[in-house]
């Protein structure tokens, strides 16, 4: 396994403000000093998420979750603390060189990527400047596309006399890199060409950025109409959607995407406003690709054409989301257009009507059944009652299922019982039926903070706002070793830069809990340093007190004269102080 430099890390930590990294996943509100939200980790009705911005660590108060900007993106995400640090360093503009010998499978995968991100450009360029690109710049103005989105996504031109694989190799891309990445194919007499010409590019980037694939959309009468990359070692077409990357932003803070069907129908949206689009390259939605959408939201529509043909890949898409635990959607482009035309001739707004219009799964599939089914009769009722079933038990949500059922029963004139049967365990029966069911799981428990007690909460509060101060404790002045396992944490760390991220990453979770809650603290010391000295003073006194008095008023034996002035001295010290 790679290990990161800490040097790496820090230089990521530094470049890095974790105030914009959360504001991107959920809105955030100033409260003092500090920034606040609702969590985004558990359900909650008040705010008790805090991001601190000088000590650049975050906290909620109610599930106890908290850290630093790489453990927020590894709990937002579900990703490890390696791919975390990859898209952190990425977006900090630092390059990390892994402590390790990289594999060959590594290096080529590295090489893919370079030639993928050297043919986008290059494609990129011959559409802005190549003469023959005049046919690819015109079909470009055809389709209402601006110079933002040309810029935005990086749209291409890949010519008829294949430019490419020349281009690449004076750059140092092998013949065999290209081929691998799919940018070139080896003719019959065994020489190379490019595998893209004559084509309308469209580069694909993954969620970190990074160039993977492409899609060629054919200028004149070459089939297909579009073309993509084949499988590589950096591409499956089942793992990517194409336009989520360059809305991620917008995606995370809406917590909702808007699944359409095609590249100009995501860039369409994009250029209107509506950055939440992305698309599947030409495949059906996949389990994979619900699950990327539910690293960054928690709600997707999906976006059809309104021909039979979109309307049952809508609903393959929808049932696929909505397994994954994604509430769902479905919306219906008017007058028969796909979101580009629509968008293009009416505007966001009237588009928007149409999204505000969209129906939850199970309602919309109950619609269009029925109305292919033409009249209701019982055999209708019953086959329409089947498919639409079909659908509920692929929900998660038992609540959801429960009143899905009961809203198929009602619209199709159905026994609700007889329907409920009909659909077998997997659907939930009546409340009767439930009685003697057991209790659903708990929910997943709350990150458990160390328990330290009042005097040490106290000293680590004053610490932390003065953290040179850590080699000057002793392990007696803490009670807990909860505490003495912070201090001796804090002690060891260089204090230049943001020490408190480094200081949650080196502790285990329960410390880290409570640790991440006393950085987030507001209470303010006009002199902590000096603050910290005195309590340090008075228990240390109480302390040494608590030994010597039993020797000086037990009355057995005679009291050395310095102990027992030492005793009177800590006595008037302490004076008025609860021993």
């Amino acid at each position: 396994m790679a290990l990161i430099p800490s040097e790496t890390l820090e230089l990521i930590r530094t470049r890095l403000d974790i105030v914009e990294l959360v504001g991107e996943y959920i809105p955030l509100t100033r409260a003092g000093r500090h920034m606040k939200a609702r969590c985004p980790f558990h359900q909650e009705r008040s705010p008790s998420f805090i991001v601190n911005p000088e000590r650049q660590t975050f906290h909620c108060f109610g599930c106890g979750e908290g850290g630093d900007a790489f453990s927020f993106v590894m709990k937002s995400e579900n990703i490890s603390f390696m791919e975390a640090a990859e898209k952190l360093a990425l977006r900090a503009g630092v390059k990390i060189e892994a402590d390790r010998e990289m594999g060959p499978a590594d290096k080529e995968r590295i090489k893919i990527r370079e030639a993928n991100e050297f043919a986008a450009c290059h494609y990129h360029d011959l559409l802005k400047k190549d003469s023959a690109a005049e046919a690819a710049r015109a079909y470009a103005g055809k389709r209402h596309l601006n110079k933002e989105s040309v810029e935005v996504f990086l749209l291409g031109f890949a010519p008829r006399n294949g430019t490419l694989v020349a281009a690449a190799g004076r750059k140092g891309f092998s013949e065999e890199i290209l081929m691998k990445a799919g940018l070139a194919a080896k003719r019959a007499d065994g020489t190379v060409r490019d595998y893209f010409f004559d084509r309308f590019m469209f580069p694909i980037r993954d969620v970190k950025g990074a160039f993977v694939g492409f899609g060629g959309r054919t200028l004149g009468d070459n089939e297909p109409k579009y073309l993509n990359t084949a499988e590589t070692p950096v591409f499956s077409k089942s793992k990517v959607l194409y336009g989520l990357y360059e809305g991620l932003a917008q995606t995370r803070k809406a917590r909702k995407a808007h699944l359409m069907e095609g590249y100009m129908d995501v860039i369409a949206s994009h250029q209107h406003g509506l950055k939440t689009a992305c698309a599947p390259l030409g495949t059906a939605l996949t389990p994979e690709h619900a699950l990327l959408i539910k690293r960054y939201a928690d709600a997707v529509a999906i976006v059809f054409d309104a021909d039979n043909a979109g309307q049952n890949a809508a609903v393959r898409g929808a049932e696929t989301a909505l397994e994954s635990g994604l509430s769902t959607r479905v919306a219906s482009v008017p007058e028969g257009k796909d979101p580009d035309e629509f968008l293009h001739a009416k505007g966001l707004e009237a588009f928007k009507v149409a999204l505000d219009g969209a129906q939850d799964l199970v309602a919309f599939k109950t619609e269009l059944l029925i109305k292919r089914a033409g009249e209701l009769t019982p055999e209708a009722k019953s086959s329409i009652a089947k498919d639409v079933l079909s659908t509920i038990v692929r929900c998660p949500d038992e609540i959801l299922k429960d009143e899905w059922v009961r809203r198929l029963a009602s619209r199709l004139g159905l026994n609700e019982e007889s329907l409920r049967r009909s659909g077998g365990k997997a659907v939930p029966q009546s409340s009767r039926r439930q009685a003697n069911a057991p209790a659903p799981a708990p929910a997943s428990a709350p990150v458990k903070a160390a328990v330290l007690p009042p005097a040490d909460l106290q000293l680590l509060g004053l610490l932390f706002k003065t953290p040179a101060s850590a080699p000057e404790l002793v392990k007696d002045d803490l009670e807990s070793a909860s505490s003495r396992e912070i201090v001796a944490a804090l002690a060891l760390l260089p204090l230049d830069g943001k020490w408190a991220p480094r200081l949650l990453d080196a502790l285990q979770p329960a410390e880290r809990a409570v640790a991440s809650r006393l950085l987030s603290d507001e209470l303010g010391y006009d002199d902590p340093s000096a603050t910290l000295r005195a309590v340090l003073g008075k228990r240390r006194a109480q302390r040494r007190l608590k030994e010597i008095e039993p020797l000086v008023l037990s009355g057995n034996a005679p009291v050395d004269p310095g102990l027992r002035e030492e005793f009177s001295r800590l006595v008037a010290q302490l004076k008025g102080t609860k021993r």
